[in-house]
């Protein structure tokens, strides 16, 4: 059994989503034979899901947790212990006592989606593309509804500016409607739009409807799916005046 606990000093981080590094310790009969620290980097939660299941972590020991992502974990297979407030060694002693209680997972997997972290998605999408380049600036207030990022970057072909107007979904509780407005509100002035939110079918298809493109910010392999379609990273294009740029005839 592969267990993490995310720390803060000596104790347990008061909030998974933020904790800077976890221990995570082997069991093997009843005994700890392995105990290493990992390190998490980024302001968002989904890295941190990311990081338990790529180290094959069985249960999470935490403290404050946001429900988004314990049906995330649960999803995954991996147990949630939260609300714990001891010390990380004092912790473990009493998981392997059996003296701790699994968090009560209420949400629906199935609608799971609904109650991601609006923050969560913005800071997630503002790493993953100037990861690839891109400038990214947060224009909340000044950006039609529902925009939340404009990221843009140099055509390697023409050297002109493509601009990509971002929405990060959850404004509202109509998928459907949030998504036509997107389209709305960013066809005018922006090459692409792009839609972040997990991929369920039904906003796959409004996404294809209005040719928005949907990154799910929980694909694990999101990185090696978004390479190879062109020289312009992350977008799958191709984007009208720059064909060459997705190995496609244009001017």
């Amino acid at each position: 059994m592969i267990i993490a606990i995310p720390k803060l000093g000596e104790t347990i981080a008061p909030c998974f989503e933020a904790a800077e590094y976890f221990i995570i310790s082997t069991i093997k009969n009843g005994k700890e034979v392995k105990s290493e620290i990992v390190t998490a980097a980024g302001c968002e939660g989904f890295g941190r899901v990311r990081l338990l299941r790529g180290n094959k972590v069985n249960t999470l020991i935490c403290n404050g947790i946001k429900n988004f992502y314990k049906d995330l974990l649960k999803a995954s297979g991996i147990s949630v212990y939260s609300n714990v407030t001891i010390s990380a060694n004092e912790a473990l002693v009493q998981f392997q006592k059996g003296l701790l209680k699994q968090s009560n997972l209420h949400s629906d997997i199935v609608d799971f989606s609904y109650e991601i972290p609006h923050e969560d998605l913005i800071c997630w999408a503002k790493e993953f593309f100037e990861s690839h380049g891109f400038s990214v600036a947060i224009v909340s207030g000044q950006a039609p509804f529902p925009i939340d990022l404009i990221a843009s970057i140099e055509c390697p072909i023409c050297n002109k500016l493509i601009k990509v107007a971002i929405c990060c979904g959850g404004h509202t509780y109509r998928t459907d409607q949030e998504i036509k407005e997107f389209h709305h509100s960013a066809t005018s002035k922006y090459q692409v739009q792009v839609y972040i939110y997990p991929a369920a079918r039904a906003i796959r298809q409004y996404c294809r409807e209005y040719g928005i493109e949907l990154i799910d910010p929980d694909f694990e392999s999101i990185n090696i799916d978004r390479q190879g379609k062109g020289r312009i990273p992350i977008l799958q294009g191709p984007i009208p005046g720059h064909e060459k740029a997705f190995n496609q005839e244009g001017t």
